[in-house]
């Protein structure tokens, strides 16, 4: 009796130890997303730009009608790797915050401007 019972504890801690792997493979996943051209495929262009998924929601509230043209002008670059789907997650991360620097540096010029 007593082996059947360290069967299911080593069974039952199988099982617990392959979801939490499971869990942490799926969330490094999302963190590390590959670049498609360094695998030899071709993204198509997205119609529609999305902000990516960011971990500060305080950076959600700006609108991409302004934030892209911002990325646009002052990071050509990285706006056109953007729009092509070129960009890692920590890229696009980091783009899209720099560019909300730059729009809230605009509109504090203007408040004091005005």
């Amino acid at each position: 009796m007593l082996e059947l019972f360290l069967i299911a504890i080593l069974a039952l801690h199988g099982l617990a130890s392959t979801a939490i792997l499971i869990v942490m493979l799926w969330h490094v996943s999302r963190r590390h997303e590959p670049r498609w051209s360094e695998l030899g495929v071709s993204c198509p262009t997205p119609d529609k730009l999305d902000p990516p998924d960011l971990s500060y929601p305080l950076l959600e509230r700006y609108p991409t009608t302004e934030i892209f043209p911002i990325m646009a002008e002052h990071f050509p670059e990285h706006y056109e790797r953007y729009r092509r789907g070129q960009l890692s997650y920590v890229e696009r991360q980091r783009a899209w915050e720099n560019c909300c620097t730059i729009h809230d540096a605009r509109a504090e010029i203007e408040e004091l401007c005005s």
